[in-house]
């Protein structure tokens, strides 16, 4: 998975330094401000952002409004300061998928982390399920489709037989019944499929 930590705070960046060691299988870049993740977020796809609200020109809800409009299924962590929760509230409004109090709780981030994979590998499934299920359908579809066709043909073949046979009015010689097994044989039904 791909994470991108957003923060102006040295502290916080040690913090975030820390998780390339716990989450060895995740890329994890860090970033020193807003502008930066906006810069690299035009240019890369991540699956997780973890963004502090509070920084010098561009703030976390910037971040957020910004990667939003990029592409929805990045998921957002707001990292709020101490009593700026109704800001978190104004972030998952926006779109953010959770928030973090500071300082930050490594345990509580990866959990937060943990969640937002499974929920992403739910959604993958989902997503393989549905392209399935639409092949399924598709094939269903062309095989209906042949076997009207199939179905047509016999009926027709089947009426052909029975003008050929009322013709006949009882005179049946070998040709008119060659003429009928032709036009019925290659509807007869193998017993090899049953």
């Amino acid at each position: 998975m791909k994470v991108l930590c957003v923060d102006d705070d040295a502290n916080a960046r040690t913090v975030y330094h820390g998780l390339r060691k716990i989450l060895p299988g995740d890329e994890i870049s860090v970033v020193n401000s807003g502008e930066e993740a906006i810069a690299v977020v035009e240019k890369e796809h991540f699956d997780v952002i973890i963004s502090d609200l509070q920084m010098r020109e561009k703030s976390g809800i910037d971040v957020l409004r910004f990667v939003k409009k990029i592409d929805l299924t990045t998921e957002v962590i707001i990292v709020t300061g101490y009593g700026s929760i109704d800001s978190a509230v104004e972030a998952m409004q926006l779109g953010a998928r959770d928030f973090i109090e500071k300082p930050i709780n490594i345990l509580l981030l990866i959990e937060k982390i943990n969640k937002i994979r499974d929920y992403q590998f739910r959604l993958q499934e989902v997503e393989e399920y549905r392209q399935a299920k639409e092949i399924v359908e598709e094939q269903a579809g062309r095989e209906a489709h042949e076997l009207e066709r199939r179905l047509q043909q016999m009926q027709a073949a089947i009426n052909e037989s029975i003008l050929v046979l009322e013709q006949l009015d009882g005179r049946a010689d070998a040709a008119a019944v060659e003429a009928i097994m032709a036009k019925l044989t290659p509807f007869k039904l193998s017993t090899d499929k049953f």
